[in-house]
């Protein structure tokens, strides 16, 4: 009475070492390219037969929802477009007035975030009657305390 073949675990192999194997099993004559095709003939197979159950699992239920991020049936899935050549986005230039505005808020909002939420209001007003220059200096005095 034969053994009982115990459950191999799944082998866990690169593309490329797949190729190289096949190559080997090829060369070696101990697979030939017949038993090759029809392994990818019985994969064809398999594909065709879930993608039938798969519409008639659709129809069965309906067929109004539909998974947003599944490919169609039948198709190969689209490969992201990629941008036309020639077309760049158009870089916006700032003035070097924008930049020193954008320099300063970015100060006076890293220093609002260290002032307590009960204590910021004072600094906001501060900012929109004497500017940001004069509400910056007043919390980094407060917060060198």
């Amino acid at each position: 009475m034969p053994r009982p073949r115990k459950e191999q675990p799944p082998l866990h192999v690169s593309p490329g070492q797949a190729s190289y194997i096949l190559g080997r099993l090829v060369a070696d004559r101990r697979i030939s390219h017949g038993e090759v095709n029809r392994y990818i003939a019985a994969m064809q197979r398999e594909i065709s037969d879930l993608e039938r159950k798969l519409e008639a699992l659709k129809q069965a239920s309906g067929g109004a929802r539909r998974i947003a991020h599944a490919a169609p049936v039948g198709r190969a899935a689209a490969a992201p477009r990629a941008k036309a050549p020639g077309r760049r986005r158009r870089r916006s230039i700032i003035t070097p007035e924008q930049l020193a505005s954008r320099q300063l808020q970015g100060r006076y909002l890293g220093l609002i975030r260290q002032i307590p939420a009960a204590k910021r209001a004072q600094y906001q007003k501060t900012a929109r009657d004497k500017g940001r220059e004069a509400a910056i200096k007043e919390m980094q005095g407060a917060l060198r305390k």
